[in-house]
Order: C-alpha cells, then sequence, then structure tokens
C-alpha cells in the first residue's frame, strides 16, 4: 500500500513542483496525458516562452519537479520513516529511470548545449 502512494505521490509532487514553479514566474502550464517509452504514463506540459536572458527561469521550471520529489522524501524521512523510505525509494528509481522512459519531453533537455 505505501508503495503505490508512493508512486501517486511522486508524481502528484513531481509535477506540482513544475506548476507552481511556473506559476511563480507568472506562467501557467496545461498538462496533458500521453505515453512515454515502454508503456510509462505521463503529464506532459510545454515551457512556457522566456526571452534568451530569461532561459534560466526555464531551467529553474524544468528542475523544480524532481527538486520538489527528492525535497519531499527529505520531508517524509522525517515526518513518516515507514512510508518515507519506500517514498524516497520510489523518488530516486523515478530519478534513476527517467532518461530512459522520458524521450523528447525530458526536464533535462533544458540543460543541454547547443
Amino acid at each position: 500500500m505505501y508503495l503505490l502512494l508512493g508512486i501517486v505521490l511522486a508524481g502528484v509532487i513531481h509535477e506540482g513542483g513544475h506548476y507552481f514553479a511556473a506559476a511563480w514566474f507568472g506562467h501557467k502550464l496545461k498538462f496533458h496525458f500521453a505515453w512515454g517509452r515502454f508503456g510509462v504514463p505521463r503529464f506532459v506540459w510545454e515551457m512556457p516562452i522566456f526571452y534568451p536572458c530569461e532561459m534560466w527561469k526555464a531551467k529553474v521550471i524544468a528542475v523544480a519537479g524532481f527538486g520538489a520529489e527528492l525535497f519531499a522524501a527529505v520531508v517524509f524521512l522525517a515526518a513518516w520513516r515507514e512510508f518515507g523510505r519506500w517514498y524516497a525509494g520510489v523518488a530516486v528509481a523515478h530519478l534513476l529511470a527517467y532518461r530512459w522512459y522520458a524521450g523528447t519531453a525530458s526536464d533535462f533537455r533544458w540543460f543541454r548545449r547547443g
């Protein structure tokens, strides 16, 4: 039960991190459902348009998903250790598996050069 709750919460917290970071910069993200590689269900969104000198904001929005997810792992470990261990495992597994299933909608594409 903790594993299922951890998976659902990790997804909600991850996408919520993107949403609230974009809102901080005055933008609203619209999510839509898509299938990732290997049949992984995902909610994807389009990055708001920024001037070239403001692309740091795109990077903040991109990293906010995993940032929120990993911060929540620390909070859950401190506040509810039994569930926190499950959630931290899910969050780390998500981060490690992300590069293989994210495809072109990867959060990390905003950090590539060129």
